[in-house]
């Protein structure tokens, strides 16, 4: 058997395979005889068939049986002549059978990276100051999230972010619609849950007022008999709440978990610190492989990709899981279809499997091992984060078949890791 190989675009590569009159006889008799012994033909008792008959009433299915045999026959001695590491399956295989046999098909291959100067690399990094502002902004972020609603004092007009307790009917052209009344209805002002500009026309309003809003429904609005048309409400108001912010002091520090509200800065302070300086961080990290992957020159696998973007659905799933809900409904909510989902994945999944193709590369240019140590001390970690003993995290890994697979994942994280930390030990 003959082959000829020839790269395409996105990694892969066409093989084709031709098989002479000699070498295709013996191996199509083989598979006609296994056939023969198999199918019933009509007239013939099975098994007892002439094999000319059954050559003619099941051509199809012999030539897939006799392509299947070459390929099982070839394909790794073609893999390893060729010095390829195929990382997807065969696709788009197109065969002729007749005195003689081609078969050509397709396959995504491991990619070559030519890896640009990883050492030496230059980004700006970000420069991060603490300031008594920061501090105080996370202070009034703590202190809102711990922000109660309270009726408002008397004879209190109706402002932007208060909260008004309504009834209220509307009417479009004097006739009441349905889903158009309430004699209790919560609304936040300024929150833009009623259409057009319903809660603006609500500031200024004291508890027990009544009056009317004139407003003009979406010319897109879900309701069809009510899109584009004016309509009048008639309002009245319940009550009136307003946020009210507790005080910043010791026995708020304390309800926070801090001992006094100095500690509560000086924790605070470093909380942000640790924080902003891991963004920085990882933002130099970001920018210091993407320049790599950008002078680097290789091209990801579709199958890479594909792979990628499911692993990243199967995420998603397993994510939206534990909200009760699954892909399917969350996809139908949101107006999406799994083409349109798969589609917007696609990009950060073609650009993770680059960056994971390069930083193979650095690991393999730097001769970067793991060590069973190593592997033994983040086993550990994961156990721990799961609640879980290295016994038990394996013991649980091997019940369902993962235990291989997630040594294998453990150890390509761990080389990828010490990868960045070559990149970034030695970056300008």
């Amino acid at each position: 058997m003959k082959h000829e190989l020839k790269k395409i675009e996105h990694s892969a590569v066409e093989i084709k395979m031709t098989l002479t009159a000699e070498e295709l006889s013996p191996i199509k008799a083989e598979v006609l005889k296994k056939v023969a012994s198999q199918v019933e033909v009509p007239g013939f008792r099975k098994g007892h068939a002439p094999l000319n008959k059954v050559e003619a009433a099941y051509a199809d299915a012999i030539k897939e049986e006799v392509v299947e045999s070459v390929l099982k026959a070839n394909f790794d001695k073609v893999i390893a002549e060729e010095k390829i590491s195929p990382v997807s399956f065969i696709y788009d295989l197109v065969s002729e059978m007749k005195e003689t046999l081609e078969i050509t098909f397709k396959v995504d291959v491991y990619p070559e990276v030519t890896l640009g100067e990883y050492k030496g690399l230059e980004v700006e990094k970000e420069t991060f100051e603490m300031s008594e502002e920061l501090l105080n902004k996370e202070i009034e972020n703590m202190m809102a999230s711990k922000a109660k609603l309270e009726d408002a004092a008397e004879g209190h007009k109706a402002e932007m972010g208060n909260t008004v307790d309504l009834a209220f009917e509307g009417f479009v052209d004097g006739v009441p619609f349905e889903g158009g009344k309430a004699d209790s209805h919560q609304l936040k002002l300024g929150s833009k849950m009623f259409i057009d500009t319903f809660e603006d026309q609500l500031v200024g309003y004291t508890v027990g007022q009544e009056g009317e809003v004139n407003v003009t429904f979406p010319a897109e609005y879900h309701a069809e008999a009510l899109a584009g048309k004016p309509a009048t409400f008639k309002v009245k108001i319940n009550s009136i709440k307003t946020l009210s912010n507790p005080e910043l002091n010791d026995e708020f520090a304390k309800e926070a978990g801090f001992e006094s509200v100095e500690d509560l800065k000086a924790k605070k302070t470093e909380e942000i610190k640790a924080r902003e300086e891991a963004r920085v961080q990882n933002n130099f990290v970001g920018k210091l492989i993407q320049k790599l992957v950008a002078e680097s020159k290789v091209e990801a696998p579709k199958s890479m990709v594909v792979r990628e973007v499911e692993n990243r659905m199967a995420e998603m799933n397993q994510q939206l899981a534990m909200q009760g809900m699954d892909l399917d409904q969350y996809l139908k909510m949101t107006g999406m279809t799994k083409e349109q989902a798969f589609n917007q994945i696609a990009p950060m999944a073609h650009n993770k499997v680059l960056v994971d193709l390069v930083l193979e590369a650095v690991a393999k240019a730097e001769n970067i091992e793991v060590s069973e140590e190593e592997l033994n001390k983040r086993t550990e970690e994961i156990a721990k984060m799961y609640g879980m003993s290295v016994e038990q995290l394996n013991a649980e890994l091997t019940k369902n078949s993962n235990l291989d697979e997630f040594k294998h994942s453990l150890k390509h994280e761990i080389v990828a890791q010490k990868a960045v930390e070559v990149i970034v030990n030695n970056a300008k």
